[in-house]
């Protein structure tokens, strides 16, 4: 019998545009979910597990792996911290997300939330375990690295390989400018000025000729104001919310040029921040990553390049530390693994997407 598919799954809903590949989108219903699931992946060793969640609500939870492929330790922790999880009403991933993972107090997302078909079936493919909720359109991808949740369909999509690899690590490039740069500017320009080129220097000197705040001031005040923007671009309808964000950031900066409150390099560091954060394909990391701008930015203020240097170091070693269900959030570079190298932080040439022991999967 021929299935259907109602029209939210065609429906532009996902917050990334994809240019090649299957545009299908999950459904709010758990059995269409599954049914696209198994269409798209036939194969008899796809099995999947149904959890009751909710003393309350008695939300149906499914979990799908592919049996010869995923390992048994990781898919036993994720039933076993599915079995655990007390709460009254379960009303959307976030709700089990919460629950699931390795460490609350970390900024950076320990699972992956996708809305497309075709990336759970990577997953899948990669001995990952996918999780979802009834009556919400999201999954989850448990587990996942810094390295998945810098992933993007086109990556894998693209002709090229040479492209693939280059517009990845020009999205690891542009992580680290959206974390650094404002407090890279305060540092310099507030405590090492002897740093930065002399004809720089005297341009940055004339440009804040009588502005009344401190450098590290005017980045805090715009940075907070680009975070106003883009809730003001969230919360409101999506030509609105546009129009009114492009409207009020044109009409501040030109505003504070004028009226020389601020001055013209902030205004330049902070606009190349907001471009390289938008490079980050998720939602869940970009948010992450605005936290440690501040983060960074403060210790710049308060202690220097030397703040900086701390901060930096101090994400690496979060980073190099942070598990996800056993698994190193940083593999295959932290520990390094040669063969996770392929489809992680460059792309192999090859018809098929190299498997690698990332997640560490069973031999057939």
């Amino acid at each position: 019998m021929e299935s259907t598919h109602p029209i939210v799954e065609v429906t532009p809903r996902a917050e990334q545009q994809l240019y090649r590949g299957s545009k299908q989108l999950y459904s709010e219903s758990i059995e269409e979910n599954l049914q696209s699931l198994f269409q798209r992946l036939p194969d008899p060793n796809l099995v999947t597990e149904e959890f009751i969640i909710g003393s309350r609500s008695k939300t149906k939870v499914v979990i799908a792996y592919l049996q010869d492929v995923a390992n048994t330790g990781i898919v036993d922790e994720i039933k076993d911290r599915l079995n655990k999880i007390k709460a009254e009403v379960i009303l959307d991933t976030s709700y089990v997300e919460r629950n699931i993972q390795d460490s609350i107090l970390s900024p950076f997302p320990q699972v992956e939330i996708v809305s497309k078909v075709n990336i759970t079936l990577t997953a899948l493919t990669q001995g990952r375990v996918a999780i979802f909720v009834d009556c919400c359109p999201e999954i989850i991808i448990a587990p996942t690295t810094f390295f998945d949740l810098l992933d993007t369909p086109e990556d894998a999509y693209r002709r090229w390989f040479v492209a693939s690899s280059f517009f990845r690590i020009a999205r690891f490039i542009s992580f680290i400018i959206a974390t650094l740069l404002p407090s890279f500017y305060i540092a310099l320009t507030s405590f090492n000025p002897e740093l930065i080129p002399s004809m720089l220097t005297l341009t940055i000197t004339a440009a804040r000729e009588g502005t009344p705040f401190p450098i590290y001031l005017e980045a805090f005040i715009l940075m907070g104001v680009a975070e106003i923007v883009r809730m003001v671009m969230i919360r409101m309808p999506n030509t609105t919310g546009l129009a009114i964000s492009i409207f009020a950031g044109i009409t501040l900066v030109l505003t504070g040029l004028v009226t020389n409150i601020i001055s013209g390099p902030i205004i330049i560091i902070v606009g190349l921040t907001i471009i390289a954060s938008f490079t980050i394909p998720g939602f869940d990391l970009r948010s992450s990553i605005r936290i440690l701008q501040f983060f960074t930015m403060l210790m710049a203020t308060l202690f220097g390049l030397f703040g900086l240097a701390v901060s930096f170091f101090y994400i690496l070693v979060h980073l190099s530390t942070l598990k996800t269900f056993g698994i190193p959030y940083m593999a295959p570079l932290g520990p390094i693994e040669l063969s996770g190298w392929g489809h992680t932080i460059f792309r192999k040439t090859s018809v098929d997407m190299p498997q690698d022991e990332t997640y560490k999967p069973q031999k057939k």
